[in-house]
């Protein structure tokens, strides 16, 4: 898993745009894989960042980067706090909730639809997809049920974010840098 890949995949999270981001990297050997997660999470941790494999299937690692205070804030409001305690997860511990949603990624056969939770999308456009509603407005970074010119404003500034910091990193600009703390 390169810088490159990171920011590809990465970039409004690392620039506290975003709560978390989720990508996909080709893992053939677990152990380098892990080697490769603590060097990034040295880089990563003392700016409130933190990676992790949700899951390991087929030569692919599910790799997910999120801002620890962030997503304290996201699962503890109200209605998401309440769906992801019936799913059984503990919103009081992020740590905790996040191992419980790398374990329903493991198990599930289908993708659990509350990751949007932990993914820091709109709380309302969470629980539309998860009720299976086909009646979005506009898909960015995720399908938007209601507010389309906030939610495409916000597509907007995730692409815009994406090409400034792989312009950055081409340039030489070391990821470490490019990070922004957020409380």
């Amino acid at each position: 898993m390169s810088d490159t890949e990171i920011i590809r995949y990465c970039s409004p999270t690392i620039a506290g745009l975003k709560t978390a981001s989720l990508f996909t990297t080709p893992c053939m050997d677990y152990e380098h894989l892990r080697r490769q997660i603590l060097r990034i999470n040295g880089k990563f941790s003392i700016n409130g960042l933190r990676l992790i494999p949700l899951s390991l299937r087929n030569g692919r690692a599910l790799i997910y980067i999120y801002r620890e205070s962030a997503l304290a804030k996201d699962i503890l409001r109200s209605a998401s706090r309440q769906i992801l305690e019936k799913l059984g997860y503990t919103p009081e511990d992020v740590s905790r909730s996040v191992c419980h949603l790398s374990k329903r990624v493991r198990e599930s056969s289908e993708f659990p639809h509350e990751i949007g939770f932990f993914l820091g999308y709109p709380e309302t456009d969470v629980i539309s997809f998860m009720e299976g509603r086909n009646d979005y407005v506009c898909t960015g970074a995720w399908k938007a049920y209601s507010h389309e010119e906030e939610a495409k404003k916000t597509f907007s500034l995730y692409q815009r974010c994406t090409e400034l910091y792989t312009k950055r990193l081409a340039g030489g600009e070391p990821i470490e840098q490019l990070i922004v703390k957020t409380n």
